[in-house]
């Protein structure tokens, strides 16, 4: 079984837009997402992994999240651009479509 991962990164200009890129020299966040263990050619494999990159998400944007509207809607932004970019970065086109269409598409058949 492959050891399969991607490394989600937040897009800059979210984080920037909060001060926190430019108000410290650490590096912008980032988590490790392993899928090796799911079948991305079956509905559940596809959806687990989906939830993992959401969950990564939210953790990378933490910083953002605040229950000031402004602030909010950054960290809503940043969790939604994060995922849009991981999902991408897997290259898989059934989690593309699950992302795409909110889980409401079928599987794309594997050659």
């Amino acid at each position: 079984m492959s050891k399969r991962f991607i490394k989600l990164l937040p897009l800059a200009a979210a984080l920037a837009i909060s001060g926190y890129a430019s108000a410290t020299s650490n590096p912008l966040p980032s988590v490790v997402v392993k899928y090796g263990d799911l079948d991305l050619t079956t509905q559940a494999g596809v959806k687990r992994l989906h939830s993992r990159l959401r969950t990564a998400a939210q953790q990378v944007c933490s910083e953002l999240n605040s229950r000031v509207l402004g602030l909010r809607e950054e960290y809503d932004r940043c969790v939604k651009d994060a995922i849009t970019q991981s999902v991408a970065s897997v290259g898989n086109q059934n989690l593309s479509q699950f992302h795409r269409y909110g889980g409401r598409s079928g599987l794309v058949a594997s050659s």
